[in-house]
Formats: C-alpha cells, sequence, structure tokens
C-alpha cells in the first residue's frame, strides 16, 4: 500500500505574526490571546489561537514547556524551533545560540514571563494609540559597551510617532535578585547604572542613538526607589534624563501608559513614557511594522 505524504501546513499572515513575536520573546498562550489585538486578524475566542498554536507545533514550527508556578493550573510558554526561525527568517540566516531553542532554566521563569508581560501590555497599547513599536530585541542580544563593561539589557525598542519622532528605550527588568549598591559585586544595579550613564555621555540628547534605560521592577515600588536614588548619585549629570522607572503592577494597570502619569524619570519627575506630544501626533488608524533590530556598539 502506497504510503500518504504528509501535507506542509499553509502558513496565514496570522501564523507569520505568531512566529515574529514569539521570535522576540517566549509567550504564553494568554499573552499570545492578548497581544493578537495588534494583528491585522486578531483572535476572537482563546480556543481559536490554541488550536492554532497546535497546528504549528505538530508542523515543528513551536515548542513549548511548562512555567514552574504554585498557582492554579501550569501556563505554557511557547518558542520556535529551528524549523520555525527558518521559515520566518529564511534558510540562510545564520542559527541564534543553541540556548535560543532550549527550555528556559526555571530560575529564569519569573523573569521571562513578567518581561513578556510587560512587552505584551506595551506592544497592545501602543498600538491602540496609534505609535508604531519598532526594533524590538530580544533579550541578552543588544550589546552595550561601556568602556571595558559590556551591557546586555533584557530587551529594546523604538517608539515611532505618526509625525515620525522617534524615542529609542532599553529595559532591564528587576526582580531583585541583584544588590543595588556592592564594592565587591562586578554585577550589581549601580554598575548598571553607571555604565550606561558613561555610555550615554558619547550621545547629544538630540543624535539618532540617544535612548532611555526604563527600569522595571517587579517585587516594590520601593526597591524602584532605591534605583532611582542610586542613578542620581552615580550620574555625571543628573540633569540629563537617561533613566526612566516603573513598578510593574503600577504599569500593568495603566490603560495608556505611553501618555499617562505611570512612571518616573532620575530627575524625580512623574510622567508616561513618550514625552508630552501634541494632539496631531496621534494618527486616525495604525498599520503594523515590525523590524529586527542589529547589536548597537559603539
Amino acid at each position: 500500500m502506497r504510503r500518504a505524504m504528509k501535507t506542509a501546513l499553509k502558513l496565514t499572515e496570522r501564523d507569520t505574526e505568531i512566529l515574529f513575536y514569539l521570535d522576540c520573546h517566549p509567550l504564553t498562550v494568554q499573552q499570545l490571546f492578548r497581544l493578537s489585538q495588534t494583528f491585522v486578524a486578531p483572535f476572537t475566542q482563546l480556543r481559536l489561537l490554541q488550536r492554532r498554536l497546535q497546528k504549528l507545533t505538530e508542523a515543528g514550527y513551536l515548542q513549548a514547556w511548562p512555567y514552574a508556578t504554585t498557582g492554579v493550573g501550569t501556563p505554557h510558554y511557547f518558542k520556535l524551533t529551528r524549523s520555525g526561525f527558518q521559515r520566518l527568517h529564511g534558510v540562510q540566516v545564520e542559527l541564534p545560540r543553541r540556548r535560543y531553542f532550549e527550555a528556559i532554566a526555571e530560575n529564569h521563569h519569573g523573569h521571562t514571563r513578567a518581561l513578556g508581560e510587560f512587552l505584551v501590555h506595551l506592544l497592545v497599547t501602543a498600538h491602540k494609540q496609534g505609535v508604531h513599536v519598532k526594533n524590538l530585541v530580544r533579550e541578552n542580544t543588544l550589546k552595550i559597551q561601556a568602556g571595558d563593561k559590556a551591557l546586555f539589557p533584557d530587551s529594546g525598542f523604538q517608539l515611532v510617532t505618526p509625525a515620525g519622532k522617534t524615542f529609542q528605550y532599553l529595559v532591564e527588568l528587576d526582580n531583585s535578585t541583584e544588590r543595588i549598591r556592592s564594592n565587591k559585586a562586578v554585577e550589581s544595579i549601580e554598575s548598571k547604572l553607571r555604565g550606561y550613564d558613561q555610555h550615554q555621555g558619547t550621545f547629544d540628547s538630540f543624535e539618532p542613538d540617544h535612548y532611555v534605560v526604563l527600569f522595571v521592577t517587579t517585587r516594590s515600588s520601593e526597591r524602584l526607589d532605591h534605583i532611582m536614588q542610586a542613578a542620581k548619585q552615580v550620574m555625571a549629570n543628573p540633569r540629563r534624563t537617561v533613566f526612566l522607572g516603573t513598578h510593574l503592577p503600577t504599569f500593568l494597570a495603566c490603560a495608556n501608559p505611553l501618555d499617562e502619569v505611570c512612571l518616573v524619570d532620575n530627575r524625580g519627575r512623574q510622567r508616561g513614557l513618550l514625552p508630552q506630544t501634541s494632539s496631531q501626533d496621534r494618527p486616525q488608524r495604525k498599520q503594523p511594522e515590525h523590524q529586527m533590530a542589529a547589536t548597537l556598539e559603539v
């Protein structure tokens, strides 16, 4: 008897959007469902997304592992396989390191899941406000060389208004696992602050490569206060705006974190993610636009 050949799954535009965002960061079904609000054709029911993810997994494009959790239910996070990566980028593109395709270490689960929550809320609210999120990069793929110190932010992205104004951000998600100040530890929040401030000192505020570092704390707002206080003490010019900070629950509870007050900068000013913009800098409708960013080194 002749054996039937398995037909390849025909990818839709919505499938490509799923692959794109999972290339940027591992996400759960629930996170992807919320994020689908930004898709050309959003998923209207969670079960429809679950069914499509199953199809993509069976086709060899996705893989999933359970998050370590103490709550009810066990959410799974999805990542691309090598086939999924090549389907998105092409077979000629160099594959990422092996860790990209492997399960996340359990002690990093909380960090990855919290960063996913931040990114999903950012993308959804920016979409609603008609602001483009561009150059969204994966964790540890963006390198900032500050003298002899290398910094690898947890994420990076640009916000582009309809008038063409571009604002660049790097993200440091803080789970209170590092000391803020330490004379002995090589890795501390203070050493990161010094490194970013040194690197930013090489740019004028109006240069395209100028960026703001956004610290997102997950454990407490008091932790954020301590980080911002440390920033004031180590900055060469504390009158410059180099650092922003927010407590993750505050950010997630804000309906429009781009404009509403839910952050604080290193000068103690409360603000939204975007500087104040005029009303004509908002469009009637936004079309999605995505790009991947290259490594930043100077």
